[in-house]
């Protein structure tokens, strides 16, 4: 089974084609922890404004210019490089709800200012952020979810940006520059331009090619969703792998909720045939765990640090 691209143009709760488009962008969550969307949210003038202009001027600073990107959150480290099994650079841009963190995240390259690189980067996340939030709407509805639970769901969202550079695989016969995992995000959009790379592992274990098309956005879901939904969208498995051994850009946006809020499982997933599989966590603590050593080395790692019958009662 492949994963469907699900046409989301033109639709908002009122459409009436919103309640099949639910159904649809629910059942490929659930079949896959992903699903892609056809949309016209990023259009080709900004598409080309971010990848061949603004994140290539960012990537070709020089490594000590890049290192001055730090983050408040410890886990995520702002710049990242070599990470192990993998060859690529990333920064995070925290807090990307809030229209002042492109300008502080620009100036630490630019001091004397950069808005067309600021407002660039600010007005693809800002439809990137609106598209995700849909996504998560439509997936929390078609599983069933009240719209009071999901609209305050949605007011303690927050969101991270992490604009990424895939270097040329080292080994070219593989092609892999980053191995497979999962996100420590409730969801991520993942916005591919013209290199292809992402897969997405299914079920069965076979690997998925999701391509890099102009008019699609790919949101996976990650540990938190999981959590949130007791398990009934599992965290996507994915991978990057370049065969055509080319260097590639991309970006990708994470939502999560805000640190002083506990993720919970949701009322409408725990019943007397399924009590909760998951304890409460905070987006931090987690994030913590993910990134440390005992995190990478985990094959599960929500499990490990929050499931029940790892941890004992939820009590």
């Amino acid at each position: 089974m492949e994963v469907a691209k699900i046409d989301l143009r033109g639709l908002n709760p009122s459409s009436p084609g919103w309640g099949k488009a639910c159904a649809a962008v629910t059942a490929s969550m659930v079949a896959h922890g992903c699903v892609v969307v056809v949309h016209d949210a990023i259009s080709p003038e900004l598409r080309q404004a971010v990848f061949d202009r603004a994140m290539p001027q960012l990537f070709a600073f020089p490594v000590e210019t890049k290192q001055q990107n730090v983050s408040s959150d410890t886990a995520l480290k702002g710049y990242i490089s070599k990470v192990p099994g993998a060859d690529f650079e990333s920064f995070n841009v925290n807090k990307v709800d809030e229209a002042r963190s492109f300008h502080d995240f620009s100036n630490i390259f630019w001091p004397q200012g950069n808005p067309e690189f600021s407002n660039t980067i600010g007005a693809l996340a800002r439809k990137v952020i609106e598209l995700e939030d849909m996504v998560e709407k439509m997936t929390l509805e078609g599983l069933g979810v009240r719209e009071e639970n999901i609209a305050s769901h949605l007011h303690a969202l927050t969101h991270v940006l992490r604009l990424s550079h895939y270097c040329v695989p080292e080994d070219a016969k593989m092609g892999v520059t980053l191995p497979a995992h999962t996100d420590p995000s409730l969801v991520t959009a993942l916005v591919q331009h013209e290199v292809e790379g992402l897969e997405v592992q299914t079920k069965d274990g076979r690997w998925i090619a999701i391509p890099p098309e102009a008019d699609t956005i790919t949101f996976m879901a990650g540990d938190l969703l999981t959590l949130m939904t007791n398990g009934r969208v599992a965290a996507s498995v994915h991978r990057v792998k370049t065969l055509s051994n080319r260097e590639r850009y991309a970006i990708l946006c994470a939502s999560s909720v805000k640190n002083s809020v506990a993720i919970s499982v949701m009322d409408e997933f725990v019943d007397h045939g399924n009590p909760p599989k998951y304890n409460s966590v905070k987006t931090d603590e987690y994030l913590e765990f993910r990134y440390s050593g005992e995190g990478f080395k985990s094959s599960q790692p929500l499990e490990e640090y929050c499931g029940v019958h790892k941890c004992g009662s939820t009590e």
